[in-house]
């Protein structure tokens, strides 16, 4: 296993918080967690024109005059990745609203109290679960700290376990 000094609260953030928009990757080097906008990895076909090594891009993207500094910083940090045959940049995974869901429906089973997980089985159906879930938790303090205990050792285990499928052991500061 490779060992990795990691930034716990950038990796947690980058974990939790991935979108469809933006894609974040652990330096197994450094440790610490880049994050690329789609709209940059785009926009690198309209900087880029025939230069056939790494070092050739990078200088293109530092000259181009229309580009802004974090425009710039941003297909840097793109085109080293999609250059990196030595697999020092690993996509942290998105989570997605299912596993979300399925945290919710597992919370939810878990509880004694049944006239409050008949509450929140009502309130996970349909459009807005998410959002009528924490709703309905805010009015039972207890079980709200509950949940937020258990979503966070969930999200852990995921970590965990990408972290055990990258063959990556983390130090975290």
């Amino acid at each position: 296993m490779q060992k990795v000094k990691i930034n716990r609260s950038d990796f947690d953030l980058s974990f939790e918080l991935g979108s469809d928009e933006t894609t974040a990757y652990l330096d197994t080097e450094d440790g610490t967690v880049v994050m690329i906008e789609d709209y940059a990895e785009h926009r690198l076909d309209d900087v880029i024109t025939e230069e056939e090594t790494l070092e050739a891009i990078e200088a293109s993207i530092r000259t181009h005059a229309e580009l802004s500094d974090w425009e710039r910083e941003q297909m840097l940090a793109a085109v080293r990745i999609e250059w990196d045959d030595a697999k020092r940049y690993r996509p942290i995974p998105k989570q997605d609203s299912q596993q979300g869901y399925r945290d919710m429906q597992e919370f939810i089973w878990s509880l004694e109290d049944d006239h409050l997980r008949e509450l929140l089985e009502i309130a996970i159906q349909g459009s807005g679960a998410f959002r009528r879930f924490k709703d309905a938790l805010y009015r039972y303090p207890e079980a709200q700290a509950e949940w937020f205990k258990f979503r966070d050792e969930r999200q852990h285990q995921r970590m965990l376990e990408w972290f055990a499928h990258e063959d990556i052991e983390p130090e975290f500061e």
